[in-house]
């Protein structure tokens, strides 16, 4: 359910340096077409969905390290354990926005990160 800008503009949007297999929106052709189209079957609403945040996270992500200089960007969470699809999705948008200048690292052991984070913490604050 994704539109890309060779749909919305006939080809590469050369003002902006966007190819024409790049995604212009989420959820665009329902929006154009709400009344052509069938139904969406749920799990084709749920990828979609799935595609839209990892993609906007992604980019967030991309914009803060930009903004602090950093090359290689960390992610951790229950959003992450197995999941193939959003470490692809995550990898990928890092790699489109930083035009492969910067990394996304995916950590093993994740759901320890917090319990790190408390061992280290200034209990004086408490």
């Amino acid at each position: 359910y994704q539109r890309r800008v060779h749909g919305i503009y006939g080809g590469d949007y050369d003002d902006f340096g966007l190819k024409a297999d790049v995604i212009a929106s989420s959820f665009g052709k329902i929006a154009v077409h709400k009344d052509s189209i069938q139904k969406p079957k749920r799990e084709d609403v749920v990828r979609s969905l799935l595609f839209m945040l990892s993609n906007n996270i992604g980019q967030i992500a991309y914009l803060n390290a930009k903004q602090h200089q950093c090359k290689r960007i960390f992610f951790s969470g229950g959003f992450f354990q197995e999941n193939a699809y959003v470490y692809s999705r995550f990898s990928y948008g890092v790699h489109f926005w930083s035009k492969g200048e910067m990394e996304a690292i995916f950590l093993l052991h994740n759901s320890y990160l917090g319990a790190l984070g408390a061992l280290i913490m200034d209990h004086s604050t408490l």
